[in-house]
C-alpha cells in the first residue's frame, strides 16, 4: 500500500513538474531567427510591397531601404509577436510560425491596417535587374495625378547602387520620398520603402525610346496616385522659401501653445526676450520633420548657439491628447531633442485647421514648415519642406543654407 502511494505521489509530482513546464513556455512559443527578412506589405490584392529587415538579437531588427538603416524594437506576448517602430506610432502584430510572420501593419490614429508577411530572403525584389544609365545620369520631371484638380509637380532621382540596383526619391515642393529601393527591368521599374510611417510602392514603365515613364506609385493600401515622368536635366522645383509668407510684411508670427508638462509656453514669455528664433511647423508622425529634427538636433550638437532658441509647434493626428503627448515624447526621447516641443493641435494634422492658428501666414502647405525670426521677432524668412538626405546634393545645399542663416541671425 505505501509503495502505492510513493508511486502515486512520484506520478503526481512529475505531472505537476510538466504542467509548470507547459505554462512557463507557453507565453512565447517561438523566437524569430537572427538573419535577413523581407517583410511584405499587400497593398492590394496580391500586389506587395517589399523591405528588407535584419534580425540581430530577440529585441531588435534594424530595416534597410538603400543606406537607410531604421530600427524596431521586437516584444513578444503568448504567441504574438509585435515589431514596434522607435519614432512612430505604426506597429506591427502578427503570429510567428515556422520562422515567418503573418500579421498587419497598424496605425490606430488612422484606422489603417495593411496585411503583412515576413520570409527568409535578402532579395527585395525576385527579380534580376539590369543597367539603365539613361535612367540613372538624367533628372526626370514628374506630374503627380496628370490632368487632375490635385495634379503636383516633382523631381525624380535615381542613382546606382549595388549589383544593378537603384536608389530614388522623388523631391516635391513639401518633401522627399524617402530611400526608396529597387530596380531597372525589361523595361520596368520597380521601387519601395517602408520606415515605420512612410510606406511606398512604385510599379512604372519606361518607354522604348528612354525619355519618358509611366506608372502607379501606391502609399500603403489606403492611396494609389497615376505618375507621368519625362526627362528633363534643367527642370527645378520652385524656390522653397517663396511657397509660404506673411500676409502682410509687417505682421509678427505670434504662437502660445501647451508644453508636453502642460505648461503654456508663449513667444512673448521672458525666456525669449532679446533672442532669435527657429520655429518648426512638424508633427511626430512625420518622415520628413523626422528628417529635419534628426537634422537640427545634430547641428546644435556641433555648433554653439548664442540667443537662438528652438521651439516646435506639433500638429498631431492622435486622437487624444494623451495620445499625441505620448509620440511627442517618444520622437523627444528617441533622438534627442532638447528644445521645446508644443502641442499645438492634436485629432488631426489638417493644414486648414492649422492655418487658422496663424493668420499671419498666407498658407500652410507642409509639414515641416519652419519660420526664421531676429531678436526683434521680426520673420526673416520662412523654409516650406524639408529635403532629407535622399534627395543627395540638395540636402547639402540645404545644410549650408542653414548654416548661413543661423550665422546672420548670430552676427557672425
Amino acid at each position: 500500500m505505501l509503495f502505492k502511494i510513493k508511486i502515486l505521489m512520484r506520478l503526481f509530482l512529475f505531472m505537476i513538474g510538466l504542467v509548470l513546464v507547459i505554462s512557463c513556455n507557453s507565453g512565447v512559443s517561438d523566437r524569430l531567427l537572427k538573419g535577413d527578412y523581407v517583410g511584405k506589405l499587400e497593398v492590394e490584392n496580391n500586389k506587395y510591397l517589399p523591405f528588407n529587415f535584419s534580425v540581430t538579437n530577440d529585441s531588435t531588427l534594424v530595416v534597410q531601404n538603400s543606406s537607410e538603416i531604421v530600427g524596431f524594437s521586437i516584444d513578444y506576448l503568448k504567441d504574438s509577436i509585435f515589431i514596434r517602430s522607435k519614432v512612430f506610432e505604426g506597429f506591427i502584430k502578427g503570429v510567428l510560425e515556422d520562422n515567418k510572420i503573418n500579421g498587419v501593419f497598424v496605425i490606430e490614429s488612422l484606422d489603417r491596417s495593411v496585411p503583412f508577411t515576413s520570409y527568409n530572403s535578402s532579395k527585395r525584389f525576385n527579380i534580376d535587374f539590369e543597367k539603365n544609365e539613361k535612367l540613372t545620369l538624367n533628372r526626370w520631371r514628374f506630374t503627380f495625378n496628370p490632368n487632375m484638380d490635385n495634379a503636383s509637380i516633382s523631381l525624380g532621382i535615381f542613382n546606382p547602387i549595388g549589383q544593378n540596383e537603384i536608389s530614388a526619391t522623388f523631391r516635391t515642393s513639401t518633401g522627399d520620398y524617402g530611400f526608396m529601393h529597387g530596380g531597372y527591368k525589361d523595361s520596368k521599374i520597380v521601387l519601395s520603402t517602408f520606415n515605420g510611417s512612410r510606406a511606398y510602392l512604385l510599379e512604372a514603365e519606361l518607354n522604348n525610346n528612354n525619355d519618358s515613364i509611366k506608372g502607379i506609385m501606391y502609399s500603403g493600401n489606403h492611396s494609389k496616385t497615376i505618375i507621368e515622368g519625362v526627362l528633363d536635366n534643367v527642370f527645378e522645383l520652385s524656390n522653397e522659401y517663396s511657397l509660404t509668407s506673411l500676409q502682410s510684411k509687417n505682421q509678427k508670427f505670434e504662437f502660445s501653445f501647451e508644453n508636453t508638462a502642460g505648461k503654456l509656453i508663449s513667444i512673448d514669455d521672458d525666456i525669449f526676450d532679446g533672442k532669435s528664433m527657429v520655429i518648426q511647423l512638424m508633427g511626430s508622425w512625420c518622415s520628413n520633420c523626422l528628417d529635419e529634427s534628426k537634422f537640427y538636433v545634430d547641428y546644435m550638437n556641433k555648433n554653439k548657439l548664442i540667443d537662438i532658441e528652438f521651439v516646435a509647434l506639433a500638429f498631431e493626428y492622435a486622437k487624444t491628447k494623451d495620445g499625441a503627448l505620448n509620440s511627442i515624447l517618444k520622437l523627444k526621447n528617441q533622438i534627442g531633442i532638447d528644445y521645446p516641443i508644443l502641442l499645438a493641435q492634436y485629432g488631426s494634422s489638417d493644414k486648414g485647421k492649422a492655418l487658422e492658428k496663424f493668420p499671419m501666414l498666407n498658407n500652410i502647405i507642409s509639414y515641416p514648415t519652419t519660420i526664421f525670426l531676429d531678436k526683434n521677432k521680426d520673420v526673416i524668412k520662412i523654409h516650406t519642406g524639408f529635403n532629407g538626405p535622399a534627395t543627395g546634393e540638395k540636402y547639402i545645399e540645404f545644410i549650408n543654407e542653414f548654416d548661413n542663416t543661423i550665422r546672420f541671425m548670430q552676427g557672425n
